[in-house]
């Protein structure tokens, strides 16, 4: 625009100057100059300026890169595998989209016979492809951990829990728990042996016999099936039955003070007071603290008519307490007979 600023100043400069005395004065026999040659004039420096901004851009605008065409290896030749090419800088001219496989099916038919066919554009460099997340494979049903199995309970703890339901009176929970025991170890002779006196307890003396006969078998030796078997046949009215299977080798007295006890009970039952005497005897010199064992040599002594005998175990039981009411009453009658009797 500067260039054609300083065209039309210099057009300017060549007008009149101001204040000629020429300006305004027609010289007689001049024609006045038509009008159509100004207008030819502006038209002329109009294309002036056109050709000249033509030539400014044809100079210094941008010019166009010419990209080589690949030369054409020669039939059989190794061809090397190029590297694919840098993207450039300048955004690149969207490529128009390949035609369909059946555009071209119809351009090689529509092309005329022995034409040359047209090239193939170069094809643009292939984008690396894109990382595939790889899926996590679901394990199979075989490949998954083995479930954890619940270790097997002890028999010892099913006994701990019988004997605490024993200890506070749940008769059922405790049975249930001692089944449990002998199921898993059937040589818990001690779980056998509070199961058949469980029974016992409840009057169930066919299945306590049963008990203390299962026990017996697995170990004639065991004395506490003995006395089970004992304590049942005593509460049956058949003290012979006990006594047969007590006396066979008895433990020691210090051993096993219930044993001797129930002995003598059924000697005393069967009228064998001399037997009888001897072992509460025994036993009261074993455990002289046990009011239980000189109320029995007491009324042994008394059966056996040796009242002073009788009478000193009388008051010696009655000393210690803690005697069955049944039993308090019954010496108190024979002591009070006794001294009647003097």
């Amino acid at each position: 625009m500067s260039l054609i600023n300083r065209m039309l100043r210099d057009l300017s400069s060549r007008q009149p100057a101001a204040g000629n005395v020429m300006d305004g004065i027609q010289l007689p026999g001049a024609e006045p100059a038509p009008r159509g040659g100004m207008l030819g004039k502006l038209a002329a420096l109009v294309v002036l300026v056109a050709a000249f901004t033509a030539g400014l851009w044809f100079v210094f605008g941008p010019k166009p890169v010419k990209i080589p065409q690949p030369r054409q290896p020669p039939p059989g030749a190794v061809v090397a595998e190029a590297p694919a090419p840098q993207a450039e800088s300048a955004p690149l001219q969207a490529r128009a989209p390949d035609p369909e496989p059946a555009q071209l099916q119809m351009d090689t038919r529509l092309a005329p016979a022995g034409s040359a066919t047209a090239a193939p554009a170069e094809a643009a460099p292939a984008e690396p492809p894109k990382p595939v997340a790889k899926k996590s494979r679901a394990k199979p049903a075989g490949d998954a951990a083995p479930a954890k199995t619940p270790s097997p309970r002890k028999p010892a703890d099913a006994y701990a829990q019988a004997r605490r339901a024993l200890e506070r009176g749940d008769l059922r929970a405790a049975e249930a728990a001692l089944q449990e025991a002998l199921a898993l170890d059937p040589n818990l002779h001690a779980a056998r042996e509070d199961l058949g006196n469980l029974r016992v307890r409840q009057g169930r003396f066919g299945e306590a016999e049963a008990d203390a006969r299962a026990g017996l078998a697995l170990d004639p030796s065991r004395t506490g099936y003995r006395r089970l078997l004992a304590r049942i046949e005593l509460m049956r009215g058949r003290p012979d039955a006990a006594v047969a299977a007590l006396e066979p080798d008895p433990p020691a007295l210090e051993r096993d003070p219930e044993y001797h006890a129930l002995l003598a009970s059924a000697y005393q039952r069967m009228n064998r007071h001399e037997d009888a005497a001897r072992s509460y005897q025994a036993l009261a010199r074993a455990e002289p603290y046990q009011a239980a064992w000189w109320a029995g040599y007491g009324l042994s002594r008394d059966a056996l008519g040796d009242s002073a005998g009788a009478l000193a175990a009388y008051s010696r039981a009655r000393q210690l307490g803690n005697l069955d009411p049944r039993v308090l009453e019954h010496i108190n009658q024979r002591t009070l007979a006794l001294q009647a009797a003097g």
